[in-house]
């Protein structure tokens, strides 16, 4: 299983690895492990062409600049081949073309460059030479085992800070994580769900009493995630958990049982909320900041009536442009010309609209709403049978209600890497 890089597979193995561990803690480590994915795919291409003319090595084949032509037509052929993950390129190709009525061409190519792996991403995948269920899995457990080791890490400084952490949660200020703790509470709810789905799958790496270990630290991550207290993270959490309820009780009739399961879920969030100081906190300063939205008496000090007044913004914006949007190229100056006009106590600091149609909506308008809804879509549909890969989808759909998740390095990861991976194989 620990395959060595000296082949494709070995090379996509351990670049997934990377790529699963760097995605909260390094943009660079990110890199390589996406662009390390793309090699490995472009080596199997190359591999299977130069056995097929007789040759001896994918790197005798790669001597001429044709061979170099063939390997990229015939990788995307096999990418168009697969419909599913062509139409991921959907999610790119809106903001390319919005180039055309994009006045802003510097921030037009910021906003191309974070969608770049929606088609770099889908062609590897295309591409990639099979894993074994066990070395796929692999990569799963030890996604999983790095974000326990991370959250001790972070409950330690948690511990040690405890009366500064806190009062900054009263004023909407979240618990120090790497990098984005909107990201990190999505990723981590993610970690739970795998680490969930791995106990009830029976895996285990080297000897079986590592699943009780799992199961104990599956509950840690639950209740960890409460403490953390960043709602976007809870609200996937929660949302995968209830899909998962209604997919385990219309299959097996358990009608009772998934009533019991209910009550069970609504009081964990409860207890949850009058019992987990961190989370009680969390609760009472959106109540305050929501008072203060609607009295007016907001401004940039309180963070949740930005994120409403961005989405009043961003709604605006489209209305103004309904066909094709600003063109993404623009959106940051036609969202601070909005705010100035219609919220002027929070134009010192404009937010892009905080929810992903309305983002999609503003930027590049019907157009691109109607590329990005086929590429969902089309998607969801490929995957429609595979429990694992739908909690996924559920988890991104609800954050994309409250937050614009694809449109940074780490959200496109997050989405397009889990998305591509639970449908390389159906779990069992």
């Amino acid at each position: 299983m620990l395959k060595p890089f000296s082949t494709p597979s070995g090379l996509a193995f351990w670049s997934a690895n990377l790529l699963v561990v760097s995605m909260v803690v390094s943009p660079f480590l990110l890199s390589v492990g996406m662009w390390g994915m793309v090699f490995a795919s472009w080596w199997q291409v190359s591999q299977q062409l130069s056995e097929k003319k007789g040759l001896r090595s994918a790197w005798v084949y790669l001597r001429s600049a044709r061979s170099w032509w063939e390997v990229l037509q015939d990788s995307f052929v096999r990418l168009f081949r697969r419909p599913e993950l062509s139409a991921l390129t959907c999610l790119l190709l809106a903001p390319v073309l919005s180039f055309f009525w994009s006045q802003d061409v510097a921030y037009w190519l910021r906003w191309v460059q974070i969608s770049l792996p929606f088609l770099v991403l889908p062609w590897a995948f295309a591409n990639l030479p099979t894993l074994s269920d066990r070395a796929w899995k692999s990569v799963l457990y030890l996604f999983f085992w790095f974000m326990v080791g991370l959250c001790i890490g972070i409950g330690v400084n948690f511990y040690l800070h405890y009366a500064v952490i806190l009062e900054g949660l009263g004023r909407g200020n979240p618990i120090p994580v790497p990098r984005s703790h909107v990201r990190f509470s999505l990723i981590l709810a993610t970690a739970i769900v795998i680490g969930a789905w791995l106990w009830h799958s029976g895996f285990w790496f080297k000897k079986p009493w590592e699943r009780p270990i799992l199961a104990i630290s599956v509950l840690f991550l639950f209740v960890f995630i409460h403490v953390l207290s960043v709602r976007g993270g809870i609200l996937a959490l929660y949302s995968a958990l209830l899909f998962g309820l209604f997919w385990y009780v219309w299959k097996n009739r358990k009608w009772g049982r998934g009533f019991a399961y209910m009550v069970l879920l609504l009081g964990t969030i409860w207890v949850a909320i009058t019992y987990i100081p961190s989370l009680n906190k969390r609760v009472a300063y959106m109540k305050y900041d929501w008072e203060r939205f609607v009295k007016n008496d907001g401004g940039e000090s309180y963070s949740d009536a930005g994120r409403w007044v961005s989405m009043q913004v961003g709604w605006q914006v489209w209305k103004q442009n309904p066909l094709l949007g600003t063109g993404v190229g623009d959106l940051r100056a036609e969202t601070a010309r909005v705010t100035a006009e219609k919220f002027p106590l929070y134009s010192q600091e404009a937010h892009l609209p905080h929810n992903q149609f309305v983002f999609i909506l503003a930027s590049t308008g019907l157009f691109g709403l109607a590329l990005s809804l086929y590429a969902f879509g089309r998607i969801f549909y490929a995957g429609r049978g595979n429990l694992l890969f739908l909690l996924l989808q559920v988890m991104a759909f609800s954050s994309f209600v409250i937050e614009c998740t694809i449109q940074n390095a780490i959200g496109v990861a997050w989405f397009l890497f889990y998305t591509l991976w639970f449908l390389q194989k159906e779990p069992r």
